[in-house]
């Protein structure tokens, strides 16, 4: 099964078959299983394998991005960090990432565990649905896979090494420092947005000097920052869920770097599922996008209880180390990291979401939007609050909270 050819059903059956461990969990013979292609994703293909005891899920990385075919080549070498990081975080945190259970390298070719009963989270939103504890959940895995792998947890002996191993994914770390922090402050054959509704609104972010300053500086820290292994490209694509359960996917951005980065992520994604929701012509949030609010909150809430909770109970790494600080003193600079944490966070939402209404791969919540003017108007909203969050200071995320109903209203929360 070759890298440079579209995978077919009956190739991935042949694989599997030949991994005797693998075709034990499907159970049968191989004429019994049901193979289909199942990934929407913008850059590999996934295939999902039913047997008669069991499930797989089995992804390949060709040597180019999948929606764009051989016009932008991509190491499929992504696909080893993808694997080494979705074992790194379920062993970190079994209950939110799936298992890894095999990996080929020479085909790029991986199988994890199957999560039967989930949707994509982003599905989910568009068609207004919410498990009550996905918050919640989210918080807790980033709080453990941030910590753990940060020097708060981890010996700079044993850190350092983990670190050099994802150095090498540069290919999959440049498209998220281009696509991010550069390539939609100008023109760039990428960049997309609705046209000619969004035009102007471009234009005046492009001779923002305050927030380009603002992107130029978090560019910076995600280039130089080593802080914990981050997932890379937390978006509500890359979640399942369930009614009681939520698991994190698609970690081929893997790379180490600042933990705002995964937190402001999954904030940009969740608040544009918020203005996705507008109404034209009323003023209230619904319901749906009081929830969505909600969530916000309760991640960064989960996160920051648990991951004080971990540096209380866990503190193994060389940073910080208690017997130089005095607890009390400890104790209040848990604080000041945190909010370091929380402003860093609230800066990468503001640039994630920039670009995901004038850049590549702009998301469905918006996309979905059949009427171009009611689409241009949620995204309006969601740049004034990307603004908002940017160039202003928020120190808690009901701040952000309240910056996001503010850029609902006629005048917006930013000047």
């Amino acid at each position: 099964m070759e890298t440079t050819t579209r995978p077919d059903a009956a190739g991935i059956a042949a694989h599997v078959e030949a991994i005797p461990e693998l075709a034990a969990r499907l159970g049968g013979v191989r004429a019994q299983w049901d193979v289909r292609e199942i990934g929407d994703g913008n850059v590999n293909y996934v295939f999902s394998v039913h047997g008669p005891d069991g499930a797989l899920c089995v992804k390949q990385a060709p040597p180019f991005v999948r929606v764009a075919g051989s016009s932008w080549p991509l190491t499929p070498e992504r696909a080893r960090y993808e694997h080494r990081a979705m074992r790194e975080h379920h062993r970190l945190a079994p209950d939110h990432v799936p298992a890894a259970l095999h990996y080929d390298p020479d085909r790029h070719l991986q199988v994890v565990e199957h999560l039967d009963g989930h949707v994509v989270l982003r599905h989910a939103l568009v068609d207004g649905r919410l498990p009550a504890d996905a918050g919640r959940h989210l918080g807790a895995y980033l709080a453990l896979t941030l910590f753990h792998t940060s020097d708060l947890a981890l010996p700079a002996a044993r850190k350092r090494p983990l670190v050099a191993e994802f150095e090498g994914n540069v290919e999959m770390c440049s498209i998220m420092e281009d696509m991010i922090f550069t390539e939609v402050y100008h023109p760039f054959h990428r960049n997309q947005w609705t046209r000619p509704q969004l035009d102007a609104d471009v234009e005046r972010l492009r001779a923002d000097t305050d927030l380009l300053v603002a992107v130029a500086r978090l560019k910076d820290l995600y280039l130089t920052s080593r802080q914990a292994l981050l997932h890379g490209d937390l978006h509500t694509g890359s979640v399942m869920v369930s009614e009681r359960a939520t698991h994190v996917i698609d970690q081929e951005f893997a790379c180490f770097g600042p933990m705002g980065f995964d937190v402001g992520s999954l904030f940009a994604h969740l608040l544009i599922a918020y203005f996705a929701r507008d109404v034209p012509g009323v003023e209230a949030e619904t319901p749906f996008q009081t929830r969505l609010l909600e969530t916000v909150e309760a991640v960064w809430d989960e996160f920051a209880a648990r991951f004080t909770d971990l540096w209380r109970s866990s503190p193994t790494g060389d940073s910080y180390p208690a017997a130089v600080l005095p607890p009390a003193v400890l104790d209040r600079e848990r604080t000041v990291y945190l909010d370091r944490v929380f402003r860093d966070s609230t800066g990468f939402c503001g640039a994630e979401v920039i670009r995901r209404v004038i850049g590549f791969a702009r998301p469905v919540d918006f996309t979905g939007i059949g009427d171009a003017d009611r689409r241009a108007t949620c995204e309006r909203r969601a740049l004034r609050l990307a603004r908002e969050l940017l160039v202003h200071d928020q120190r808690t995320a009901a701040d952000v909270v309240a910056a996001a109903r503010r850029a609902r209203l006629p005048h917006g929360a930013a000047g």
